[in-house]
Order: C-alpha cells, then sequence, then structure tokens
C-alpha cells in the first residue's frame, strides 16, 4: 500500500494568435496529420492538447490526457510497494501542467513508468512492518509475530509452572467485536489420554465428584485423593492486536519475558486496626518486622506502641502478568488454632488479657493449593487429620470505644513540639495564646491535681478512664479542683504565663502508663 499528496493541474497562459499565424496554423494541421498520424489531437486549436507530468517538481514527459500519467504513476507506485511486504509509504506529488503545442511527440508510457519509479524509490518516507501489540492491563509490548507473543507467554508460564504439561495457545477473543486475540493455557493430558481444557473461564477438576463425601461408604483417608496439578491460567485479561510500526518500535522476545518476570515494588498503605501489633502485621503481610520499621520513619522499634487508625506503609511486589497454578497437594504441618476472644463490655477496646497462651497442634491436610507467579496465595482444605490438637490463644478484650482526645484550646499558634529542645526533653507541646484563653477538658476523667506546681505554674491533671492522663500548665485561673469528674470541652482553666514560662502560652501532656507521649498522635482538632 502507498500514499500520496493529490494530483495538482496547471495551465500555462497562452497567447492570442493573429490572423497570420492562424493561416499558418491551418497548413500545418495538414501536414501533422500527414506525418504524426494519431500522436497530437489538434482538432480544437488554442485549446490544451498536452499535460507536461511533474513528480516532486521533476519533469518526467508528455501526455494527451490525465488519465494517461494517473495510470503510469499508480504503476510506479506499485513497483515500489511490491518489492517490499510491509507497508510502504512514499512523499510525492504528481503535477500536470496543461498546455498547446503544435509540434511535439507524446512520452512512451513504459518510459514514463520508469522515470516515475526511479523518482518515487528516492521518496520512500518509511517502511512500516506488521507488528502484534501484546496488552496486559496498562502494559503494551510490540513483537514481531504471533509466535513470537505465544513464545513469551510460554517462558512465563514454564517459569512458574511447578509440575505438568502445559502450553498456551492464541485465539479469537469472542468477547471483542472486532478482530482481537487473546491466549489461554492449553490443555493437560489425564491418566487416560484425553485432555482437559484449561482457560481463563476457569478451572474444573480432573475428574467431576472426586472428592463428594456422599459417594464414599466408609470414611475417607488421604490415600482417597488424586494427588497433582489442576491447571494453570492467566489471571489478567491478554489482548493481542495486529498493527504496522516502525522496526525500532518492536520488542524482542527477550526483552518482554524479562520485563514480565521481573516483579517490581509498589508502596501500600496499612491501616492498624483494634487488636494489631507490629509481629502480626509483620506475619500477615509477609514483611519482615525490620523492613516494616526501615520503611516507616514513625516506627522506632519493635515495642514501639502503634494506635488504631496509624497508617503503615508496606512494599509489596507486583506484577504485569498473573499466572495461576492450582495443584491438590498432600501436607504435613503444625497449625494454629483460631483465637478465642471474650468480650468484656466493662473494657475499652484498647484492654486486652491473654487468658491462655496458644500452642501448636500437628495435622495432616490434602488442600487445593493456588500459587500466583509461584508463591502460595491460596488454601482450600479438602481433607483434614488432627494427630495433635492445637490449644487456642483466649484473650478477653473490651467493648468499649476509648474516649478521643481534642485540642484544649481553640486557635494559637504551636510554638514548641514533643521532644528534644534546649538539651533536654520537652515532654508535651506548647501553644501560644493569649492570657485568659479559655482551656478545655481533652477528654472526659477525674481531676487528680489542680494548682500551684513549681515549674507548671498552675496546672491541672485529668485522670481518664481508658489509662491515659492529660496535663495542663502554666494557666491563670483554675475552674475545678482535686476530685471533679469533667467532661470532653468542658472549661476547666484560663490560660497563662505563670511557673516556668518564657511567654503566654498553654503546655499540654498526654501520659500513658505515666510516660509521656507526643499529643499530636492522640489529638484531634
Amino acid at each position: 500500500m502507498a500514499t500520496d499528496r493529490n494530483t495538482k493541474r496547471t495551465r500555462k497562459a497562452k497567447k492570442t494568435p493573429s490572423l497570420s499565424y492562424g493561416y499558418l496554423c491551418g497548413l500545418l494541421v495538414f501536414f501533422v496529420s500527414m506525418f504524426f498520424g494519431p500522436s497530437l489531437d489538434l482538432s480544437e486549436v488554442g485549446e490544451d492538447n498536452v499535460y507536461l507530468v511533474y513528480v516532486n517538481d521533476t519533469y518526467v514527459g508528455s501526455v494527451e490526457d490525465e488519465q494517461t500519467a494517473n495510470a503510469c504513476f499508480q504503476t510506479a507506485k506499485e513497483q515500489i510497494v511490491s518489492a517490499s511486504d510491509e507497508m510502504t509509504f512514499i512523499s510525492a506529488d504528481l503535477t500536470l501542467e496543461g498546455t498547446y503545442q503544435v509540434l511535439g511527440t507524446m512520452t512512451d508510457t513504459e518510459e514514463m513508468t520508469q522515470a516515475m519509479t526511479e523518482i518515487l524509490s528516492d521518496c520512500v518516507v518509511e517502511t512500516l512492518e506488521r507488528a502484534y501489540m501484546l496488552k496486559i492491563n496498562s502494559y503494551m509490548a510490540a513483537l514481531s509475530s504471533v509466535s513470537e507473543v505465544e513464545d513469551v507467554l510460554q517462558q512465563v508460564v514454564d517459569y512458574y509452572n511447578l509440575g505438568g504439561d502445559f502450553d498456551v495457545s492464541i485465539q479469537i477473543d469472542s468477547d471483542r467485536g472486532f478482530m482481537v486475540l487473546t491466549a489461554t493455557i492449553g490443555e493437560v493430558t489425564d491418566e487416560e489420554g484425553g485432555t482437559v481444557d484449561r482457560n481463563v473461564a476457569g478451572l474444573t477438576t480432573l475428574e467431576d465428584g472426586l472428592f463428594d463425601e456422599e459417594s464414599y461408604e466408609t470414611e475417607q483417608t488421604a490415600d482417597d485423593y488424586e494427588l497433582g496439578v489442576l491447571g494453570m491460567y492467566f489471571m489478567d485479561r491478554i489482548e493481542i492486536a495486529e498493527c504496522y510500526l516502525s522496526p525500532d518500535s518492536i520488542s524482542t522476545v527477550d526483552e518482554v519475558v524479562a520485563y514480565l518476570l521481573n516483579d517490581e515494588l509498589e508502596n501500600e498503605i496499612y491501616t492498624v486496626q483494634s487488636g494489631d501489633t507490629l509481629s502480626g502485621i509483620a506475619l500477615s503481610t509477609g514483611v519482615p518486622m525490620e523492613d516494616l520499621i526501615a520503611m516507616n520513619d514513625s516506627l522506632e522499634s519493635e515495642s514501639l506502641i502503634i494506635r488504631i487508625d496509624q497508617e503503615l506503609i508496606i512494599t509489596v511486589p507486583t506484577s504485569s502478568l498473573t499466572v495461576a497454578y492450582v495443584a491438590t497437594e498432600f501436607i504435613a504441618e503444625e497449625y494454629e488454632a483460631e483465637t478465642e476472644y471474650i468480650y468484656n463490655d466493662n473494657w475499652y477496646t484498647t484492654e486486652s488479657e491473654t487468658l491462655q497462651d496458644p500452642s501448636a497442634g500437628y495435622r495432616e491436610i490434602v488442600a487445593n493449593v493456588t500459587y500466583l507467579n509461584g508463591e502460595a496465595s491460596e488454601e482450600e482444605i479438602l481433607y483434614e487429620n488432627v494427630l495433635m490438637e492445637a490449644v487456642p490463644k483466649i484473650v478477653e478484650k473490651g467493648t468499649k470505644t476509648p474516649p478521643a482526645y481534642i485540642k484544649p484550646v481553640y486557635g494559637g499558634t504551636l510554638s514548641s513540639g514533643f521532644g528534644s529542645r534546649w538539651g533536654t526533653v520537652h515532654k508535651g507541646v506548647d501553644w501560644a495564646v493569649p492570657v485568659g484563653t479559655t482551656v478545655y477538658a481533652s477528654s472526659g476523667g477525674t481531676v487528680t491535681r489542680a494548682g500551684w506546681s513549681s515549674s507548671y505554674g498552675y496546672c491541672i491533671y485529668i485522670q481518664h478512664p481508658d489509662g491515659k492522663e492529660t496535663r495542663y500548665a502554666h494557666c491563670s485561673k483554675l475552674y475545678v479542683s482535686v476530685g471533679d469528674t469533667v467532661v470532653q470541652g468542658q472549661a476547666i482553666a484560663l490560660s497563662g504565663n505563670t511557673g516556668r514560662s518564657t511567654g503566654p502560652h498553654l503546655h499540654f501532656e498526654i501520659r500513658v502508663n505515666g510516660v509521656a507521649v507526643n499529643p499530636l498522635l492522640y489529638v484531634s482538632s
């Protein structure tokens, strides 16, 4: 196939002949018709009777009509295109210039076609090669042939194959309205020499009803199950479409295989839930404890207390193509019993107590195990024989929602944070506010101290039901006394500049089991 720009037609300006000139032309008509025959049609003297032909502004000859020039041009293009099996683009202009001539000879069509071909051969812009675009989710790569696409997918399948004989096949995607191909992982040979089709629509077992307990009159054992491969399939939609691309846009098989087998790391966010521990999060996410701490600046050590709704970064591997592998396996293993909970409506959800420590048991199982890119992902237990019972962990835990903490003043500027300051440890946070600003109880609780306290000046301590304590220092006036019960948001004092203070502000602390913690981790505005 070739492309070109439109044919142009022009006409030279002509002079009006004089009488004597017209007389001479009349005589010439006779002689020309006698000696030149049909080469020139001078039946209408003064009208265009010759077309000068140009290709890319290069003169290639003269013809009597436009159709002859266009036919030669088309033949020349076909000769260029036939020299390549791929799509060819040609930058070419065909220009016809109409004129009137008395004497002249028309260019031979073969000669004109050859001249055009020589010019066009130097005007080939680019030869595009037929390619096949492989699309997997957002990843796309072009390969030279369908067989190369199949080779790529087969290498990926072979890489993750844990056993069995699986072949990738390419076929038309029946879910698409136009010509798009897709790929499936092919047939598996069973013991009788038959085949079972495995495709993206799902898997079937090697023998329907194989694990139907009603088909057995006696109790089953592990030997009653047929172990082996059930099948493989692609988890992602695979699309393959024909296209035409420049050679440097087409990838090699090795390049695409290397990309598909190169698992990338992607950050995900884990939100801490009630009852979570760092060790438990590390176990459930598969991220080692030391890596979990290294990824999160908020985690300093394994002993650091994490809070509900705290967000932690966990890095997990991702892949452009996921291959699932399913097999029936016999497994002898230690196992843990599920934790049992006793709920106490008088405790907050942050309170819990272990009443019984767990102990691992031992069992034999037959299970359908699903592997995603070679890693075990899911296990469906078909048969279980417990040789030693696991002892469950028993935990008593609260059900009441713990009180939230609010900022104890409205407005103000955070003038000093929690932590190291001036060579000492600042055990709270400071908000710079004018003297006389109302101070509110951050949460409900009981006042355990209200009065003068040396460097704190006038201060208030409040003990809260969840075990935390809040402190409010450098006040100018106190509204509560020891033993008072306050509710969240109740006015308890006015801010000031008393005690060891460098200016009007409120010093605010939260303590957990007597240890000062960063209040900003607990306070919601």
